[in-house]
């Protein structure tokens, strides 16, 4: 136990640099002529991703990335609605790996996690390295029935065993001299301890506390010490240590200030290093955000504070990424936007339309009840579209079907897209099922998502009542000239 600390300590604070390109060369063979990115995860409360750099899948499927890696950290790779995890290291300069599923139907609404598969990645890399910590970590944890039912009941043997493992872990990788790895390895280690010892919750929190937070630097991009940061500040703004839950709740909802919630949480222990107690209070924000007790205006005000004053980088970065993320699809934000074709083989790019509202229906052909609202929106369009662009977009997973839609129904002259596979779109305009709308205004900003669908159901009215609102304020004003003729 002595050693692991020592060891461990150790290599927290060892920070040697290596810059190195790297390529990654990957064959996607059922993808092929479509895009590739790789991105990094900016935001581990909500996982929200960074994109460092898209490119081309050729006509066989192979596509390549080539980045600058100084800092070790998980990045994500992305093709259509399907994503696989891998980790950088900077003293590798090459990986080969094979991005596939055995899935024959892509589902739109469902993203698919793909297990990479390397070729000749070396035993010191830090994919090898983890992979076989958590093969390890698996085993110790779920190896038979007596481990499972000693980590359920967090049993005094469990902790001892736990020990136990931990000093094996020396022989292992002690030599290896992997900063990420050891912190990865640390605080791994450290979300299970948060588990154990049950019987005196309070002691095993502050030796937790002192062990693995305390006078430690906060590691933003390793993605074991954000989980088990998140897991020691669960809920810090709804149960705050200090019990001083109206004085939380007075700092954010009355005084919108982001100095009265750091005095009211400081006199926490937990929470006394300004850094840790900033980076809990921006989780905290998050998850209180869609409670009916607290104002969400004041929270947003709060973050834009924090990005806008805070002393730490990470933190401005943080706050603007969730400000982002808790006020897509609002009303007056910017509509995501996106690059399709219609049935007229016409380019029809969303951030070009401009000066009238716009009516944006998600669809399948092979969905009765789309096909029903497609025939009312028919009827729309030719009383409305003076004042409403029209956009449907097909989700068809098969595009020949939408290619039939489309040829037989020649009579719908508004904008027919398929979303060719672009499941950003799916993402962007959070679509859970079909059919689903948005109404834009003229600039292109959020009106209504979702808005009101063609036909009208028990729970809302029908567009039309808004398309007819829309048309009647469009209409222009006969003006009367004092003195003159009328």
């Amino acid at each position: 136990m002595i050693f692991f600390r020592i060891i461990a300590t150790v290599l927290l604070f060892t920070n040697v640099v290596i810059t190195s390109q790297t390529i990654i060369d990957g064959l996607a063979p059922k993808h092929k002529k479509k895009f590739a990115t790789l991105n990094k995860i900016v935001n581990y409360s909500n996982f929200r991703l960074e994109l460092i750099e898209k490119t081309t899948i050729d006509s066989i499927g192979n596509f390549q990335f080539s980045i600058n890696c100084e800092n070790a950290f998980l990045a994500v790779i992305e093709i259509d609605n399907e994503y696989g995890y891998m980790y950088m290291d900077p003293s590798s300069s090459s990986y080969n790996l094979l991005f596939m599923n055995n899935d024959e139907i892509i589902n739109p609404f469902r993203k698919k996690n793909v297990q990479l598969t390397f070729n000749d990645l070396s035993k010191n890399d830090l994919n090898t390295l983890i992979l076989d910590f958590n093969l390890r970590l698996d085993y110790f944890l779920y190896g038979d029935t007596a481990k499972i039912v000693r980590l359920a009941q967090r049993t005094q043997e469990f902790s001892d065993s736990l020990n136990q493992f931990k000093n094996k872990l020396i022989a292992y990788y002690g030599d290896i001299k992997k900063q990420y790895l050891h912190n990865y390895i640390r605080y791994s280690i450290g979300s299970i301890e948060q588990m154990t010892n049950s019987r005196d919750i309070e002691k095993n929190r502050f030796e937790t506390f002192n062990f693995y937070l305390k006078d430690m630097p906060v590691l933003y991009e390793n993605n074991a010490y954000m989980t088990f940061f998140n897991q020691f500040y669960d809920n810090t703004l709804s149960l705050p240590e200090s019990g001083s839950d109206e004085k939380v709740r007075f700092a954010i909802n009355n005084y919108t200030s982001l100095d009265k919630l750091h005095e009211a949480l400081s006199t926490d222990y937990f929470l006394r290093d300004k850094r840790i107690r900033e980076l809990a209070i921006i989780n905290g924000l998050s998850q209180i955000y869609y409670k009916n007790s607290y104002n969400p205006n004041s929270i947003l005000s709060i973050l834009r504070e924090i990005q806008k004053t805070s002393e730490y980088k990470e933190h401005k970065k943080l706050s603007a990424n969730l400000i982002s993320t808790l006020t897509h699809l609002n009303r007056g934000t910017t509509a995501p936007n996106f690059d399709l074709t219609n049935q007229f083989d016409e380019n029809i790019k969303l951030n070009e339309l401009k000066g009238k509202y716009i009516y944006i229906s998600f669809f399948s052909s092979q969905s009765s009840t789309c096909i029903l609202h497609m025939d009312v929106i028919k009827s729309l369009y030719e009383k409305y579209s003076d004042n409403i662009t029209f956009i449907s977009i097909s989700l068809d997973k098969d595009k020949d079907n939408y290619i039939n839609f489309c040829n037989k129904f020649k009579d719908y002259k508004w904008n027919i897209c398929h979303y060719d596979f672009n499941h950003n779109i799916v993402r962007d305009y959070q679509l859970k099922n079909i059919p689903s709308y948005i109404l834009l205004d003229k600039e292109g900003n959020i009106d209504q998502a979702p808005a009101y669908t063609p036909i009208a159901d028990g729970n809302s009215v029908s567009i039309e009542k808004t398309f007819f609102t829309i048309k009647k304020n469009n209409s222009s004003k006969k003006e009367f000239k004092i003195g003159g003729k009328n």
